[in-house]
């Protein structure tokens, strides 16, 4: 009989494990309450996506007190060129 190795899942491993599925699970929950075909079932499907960007929230904080999640803060000068080319965009359409 042959046996699988044995995983040893962190802390650490669980959470990011956890904020990934968040992540993939607001992607689909927002295609489904854009593709819904009633407003009940939207509605329901939007609250299903609020609950999970809330869960996503808590995980993202939770994370960050332990040090897990640490977004660098973009430089200055990319977040004002970056500002630059998408408002000179919007004014052509």
């Amino acid at each position: 009989m042959k046996t699988s190795p044995e995983i040893s899942w962190t802390a650490s491993n669980i959470l990011e494990e956890a904020i990934s599925c968040q992540k993939h699970l607001t992607s689909l929950y927002n295609s489904a309450a854009t593709e819904a075909s009633s407003t009940a079932i939207r509605d329901d499907f939007r609250n299903i996506l609020m609950d999970t960007h809330q869960l996503h929230q808590d995980l993202f904080t939770v994370m960050q007190r332990r040090g897990l999640y640490m977004p660098q803060t973009a430089p200055t000068q990319e977040i004002d060129q970056a500002w630059q080319k998408y408002s000179s965009q919007q004014q052509t359409y």
